[in-house]
């Protein structure tokens, strides 16, 4: 069983390793399964495998443990081509009906500051959208096969809704299609459609019409993303995406990020994860962008999200206080306590028919009772 002191040492054996310091093979794992299921946990499998590719530091690695990554890295890649196939396809069909996503977080940074893209793994693929294509968003995916999955839904609780298929070489393919860039209140409206868009870039190596969100955006997003949907969770994937941002940034476009920042009032979050990865992976930082991040936390209602003690509860109260009126908090309540009926019937696995609906106000006074008891024993 692995305990947190080992998992902490091994998290900074990984990092050291990706930084090009030679690791002894015992200060990483007992054996070639232990790195392998390191690796995956941390979503570092091609990044490892690129890296002993490479180098000539590790010596006494087993090669039990070198051919272990070097298999897991080639199914990676070929899994990773079968779902830039789908992307493509997806694109190229919402594109012939005039709807142009853009491509954001994992899937656009593998394909424009990663190596090579299996080196960034990720369990779906997000997409920004307007709001008013919604809806022709919705048919086109399931034109192609796709099925809503059973999430809660609405204007204010999640601002986005996932669509999956499992394709026939029983590759799964999610995704996530966003009209807000968070569910969040506080962060919702930090980036829009129409502002990611005009600073987008092209991603050929995707599609012909893939765009992504460009580097200043995806770095603020990058550092901003561990905050607002993960309680702060410290991952290596996500910091070693801070790091890639911000050392291919030029000396204007980070003061461009700088500014936008503190216009959007997250510097204090920013500055936090750009520390961390001064930290893991030695991101070189000029210090003027450091000391003009260093806000006093309690200026910016959003480094509240930055202790780690965080649970469900918090980040409701959180977007309840950001809403601006007392109206969306009501309706913000409302969309908590009483989601759909497609929602309340496929999460308790229960079929669509008469006697079904018999059963909702049963489900929502259980779902109300459960959820209680869940927060107050901090399981929620």
């Amino acid at each position: 069983m692995t305990t947190a002191g080992s998992s902490a040492r091994q998290t900074g054996a990984l990092a050291a390793l990706l930084r090009g310091e030679e690791v002894p093979w015992r200060k990483l794992a007992n054996t070639a399964d232990d790195l392998v299921l390191a690796c995956e946990q941390e979503d570092l499998t091609a990044l490892v495998y690129r890296t002993l590719d490479s180098s000539r530091t590790c010596h006494d690695w087993p090669s039990t443990a070198r051919d272990a990554i070097a298999r897991t890295a080639r199914h990676d890649a070929v899994r990773e081509e079968l779902r830039r196939r789908e992307i493509a396809t997806v694109l190229g069909t919402l594109a012939r009906d005039r709807i142009y996503p853009i491509l954001f977080k994992g899937a656009a940074l593998a394909y424009s500051v990663y190596e090579t893209p299996s080196a960034r793994p990720r369990s779906d693929t997000d997409l920004l959208v307007r709001r008013e294509d919604v809806e022709a968003v919705r048919r086109v995916m399931r034109g192609l096969g796709y099925a809503a999955t059973p999430y809660c839904d609405g204007e204010l609780l999640f601002c986005q809704f996932e669509m999956a298929k499992t394709d026939n070489f029983g590759v799964d393919h999610a995704f996530d299609i966003h009209w807000k860039i968070s569910t969040q209140a506080l962060f919702a409206d930090m980036l829009d459609y129409e502002t990611v868009t005009r600073e987008s870039v092209h991603l050929p190596a995707v599609a012909p019409e893939a765009r992504a969100a460009g580097l200043v955006h995806a770095l603020l997003l990058a550092c901003v993303h561990p905050a607002m949907h993960h309680r702060n969770e410290e991952r290596l994937i996500w910091l070693y995406d801070v790091h890639l941002l911000a050392s291919q940034l030029s000396s204007s476009e980070l003061e461009r990020f700088t500014a936008l920042a503190l216009d959007k009032r997250v510097a204090a979050v920013c500055r936090h994860q750009l520390d961390l990865a001064r930290w893991r992976f030695q991101t070189v930082i000029p210090e003027r962008v450091l000391h003009a991040l260093s806000t006093p936390p309690w200026l910016e209602r959003s480094a509240e999200y930055l202790p780690r003690d965080r649970r469900w509860h918090h980040e409701l109260l959180s977007s309840m206080r950001a809403l601006p009126r007392w109206r969306d908090r009501a309706q913000l309540a409302r969309e908590v306590l009483l989601p759909n009926s497609r929602y309340m019937l496929a999460a308790y696995g229960v079929g669509a028919g008469r006697r079904s609906v018999a059963l909702l106000p049963a489900l929502y006074v259980h779902r109300a009772l459960y959820g209680t008891w869940k927060i107050l024993r901090g399981w929620k």
